[in-house]
Formats: C-alpha cells, structure tokens, sequence
C-alpha cells in the first residue's frame, strides 16, 4: 500500500497540471488559423470646404470639366463645367456653384443664391 500511495500522488499531480495546459485549435488543415484582418482604411474628404451665409457647407472637388459637391449628408452632385466671363461656374441646372477666389455663390432650385467662402 505504501508503494502505490507515490504513484497516486505523482498521477493526480500529472492530471492538475495537463488541466492547466491551453492550445489553439488547429482549423480543418491542421494549422492555426490567421490573425484577424487590420480595421479598414478611412478616406479623408477631398476637395475644398465651404460655409455658407445660409449655414449649408459642403465640399467641392474639381476636375477638368466638371466638379463634384459632396453635401453634408454624404450626397454627391456631379456639375458639369460652364463657360464663365470671370472666375467658374458648375451647373447641372438644379444646383449652381459659382465661384472666383475664396469667394462663391451656392443656388440650389429657385431658391435665393447664398454667399460661400472657403478658409
């Protein structure tokens, strides 16, 4: 009785420890599955922010022949250029952006024409 008594002890002593080993799963190949994704890249705002008399801001990015007004909300206008005497001017013939320098002119509609500016 004494010489088991040592082999008890030994073998619960084995079975506390193998209870406190951790092991990653392997996946259906047999290997550790692979670090999660990184978090996705956030665009900054392109364009040129302006605030207007009427308290509408907006961002406005040109291209060769046209200019794209995102809003506030997120909703893109496309406008296409027109020919200015001075300074430019984009419409899609409901919204209307004219501007020269720092300066602009927002006209959404039939409203009234707000005066804009840009830092």
């Amino acid at each position: 009785m004494r010489r088991s008594l040592p082999i008890v002890a030994l073998s619960a002593l084995a079975l506390t420890l193998a209870g406190c080993v951790t092991t990653t799963p392997p996946t259906d190949s047999g290997m550790v599955p692979p670090p999660p994704p990184p978090p996705p890249v956030v665009e900054a705002p392109t364009g040129v922010l302006y605030t207007c008399q009427d308290g509408t801001t907006f961002r406005i990015a040109f291209s060769e022949k046209a200019a794209t007004v995102t809003l506030k909300d997120g909703t893109k206008l496309h406008l296409p250029q027109q020919v200015a005497a001075s300074g430019i001017w984009y419409s899609s013939g409901k919204h209307d952006f004219r501007g020269k320098g720092r300066d602009a002119t927002w006209t959404v509609g039939k409203k009234m024409p707000t005066q804009c500016i840009t830092d």
